[in-house]
């Protein structure tokens, strides 16, 4: 048997094997309905703009989601309603989990909240851990979350083609 074939049938029976990453998916607990809390040490409003800008440990929570940066940057529409917010700087998600999902925290250099859509896409050197496992770790290009679903999609970019797993 050679090198090769050795490794592709441990490999099979490590990926056939159930595991609390395989059993409850790649979620985070979410709840869309739920109101957004911002705070920071600084907060500028540009009403003519129709935005505001978050400094110094600027944080994000709606439920059991808590987004925090460096900075985040909000777009708000005609009716006041905010529809999109960039994070930059040391970004952090962490979901406290619920009944379908463990607590998670992923990190990236970039986020974008998009409310009308409901999705939060993390982006530039995306590193995902549940936190009551750390022996998985999924590291990739970007990450796209579904608030509603809390479902999360993980996948390469230009700069960092490929998703990974890292088990330790």
């Amino acid at each position: 048997m050679t090198k090769l074939t050795a490794y592709l049938i441990a490999l099979a029976t490590v990926l056939s094997l159930p595991s609390k990453a395989q059993a409850q998916s790649l979620r985070f607990a979410t709840d869309s309905q739920a109101p957004l809390m911002l705070e920071a040490g600084e907060m500028i409003w540009q009403r003519q703009e129709s935005q505001a800008q978050l400094r110094d440990k600027a944080r994000l929570n709606q439920g059991p989601l808590d987004l925090s940066a460096n900075r985040l940057e909000i777009k708000f529409a005609t009716d006041g309603t905010a529809q999109l917010i960039r994070a930059e700087g040391q970004v952090a998600l962490h979901s406290r989990g619920d009944n379908k999902s463990t607590p998670r925290r992923a990190t990236a250099d970039r986020a974008v909240v998009n409310l009308a859509e409901e999705t939060i896409l993390l982006n530039g050197n995306v590193v995902m851990q549940a936190e009551d496992d750390h022996a998985a770790q999924l590291s990739g290009g970007q990450l796209v979350l579904d608030i509603v679903s809390g479902r999360a999609r993980l996948s390469g970019t230009a700069d960092k083609p490929r998703a990974r797993i890292e088990l330790r």
